[in-house]
């Protein structure tokens, strides 16, 4: 029988479970994208700045993992003024996270969980984090700008000075999220109920949107 583990935070109403093979799955798959794109092999190891930050990245992760599940020689992720631009990675968990001055750009990071984190003045401009969660997240003037977050849950988010712009935010949740000065401007809003959100504050000219505010 696979030995599963269960994390304790929620995914909208379901609760997220991720088993012993499919954390080695992810990594594995980061690790390998990471040295073919590098030209990087297992008999000729270099040491370019994307592989060698996408595999400490990984490491990082697994620690992180085993910390949110209260095991021993896990440790939280909190990390500054680093770059991991253009890494892939599916379904990350980087919940309660601590994540400060931190690039993200053209990553592909589908299903990423960054619930409860704490990351700030960061970038994930041209990123693909589709489903993403970020569910009680502290963005305080972090970058989204052209970021594909469809389906996206930001909701009780604190989204402060958070730029979205030209962002694909279609069928985002953003229930009880604080978005004062946060700017959406020609960012795609369609599918996102608007005139139940106070966007008081907020940029929006030229958001596409379903219902006019």
């Amino acid at each position: 029988m696979k030995k599963t583990r269960q994390l304790s935070f929620r995914n909208g109403a379901r609760f997220s479970t991720i088993t012993l093979l499919q954390i080695a799955t992810i990594f594995d798959t980061a690790r390998c994208d990471s040295m073919e794109r590098t030209g990087d092999s297992h008999d000729n190891h270099k040491t370019a700045p994307y592989s060698a930050e996408g595999f400490r990245l990984t490491n990082a992760l697994s620690r992180h993992l085993s910390w949110l599940f209260g095991e021993p020689g896990g440790t939280r992720i909190n990390i500054s003024k680093m770059s991991f631009a253009d890494l892939e990675l599916p379904n990350p968990v980087f919940t309660k996270s601590v994540l400060l001055e931190i690039g993200f750009q053209q990553c592909r990071l589908p299903g990423a969980s960054f619930q409860d984190a704490t990351v700030t003045d960061s970038s994930f401009e041209d990123a693909a984090l589709p489903g993403a969660n970020f569910v009680r997240a502290y963005l305080v003037r972090t970058s989204f700008r052209g970021a594909n977050l469809e389906g996206a849950d930001f909701s009780k988010a604190d989204l402060q000075g958070v730029d979205f712009r030209g962002a694909n935010l279609r069928g985002a949740k953003f229930a009880g999220a604080s978005m004062m000065h946060a700017d959406f401007r020609e960012a795609d809003l369609r599918g996102v109920n608007t005139s139940a959100l106070n966007f008081t504050g907020a940029k929006m000219a030229g958001a596409i949107r379903d219902v006019p505010m």
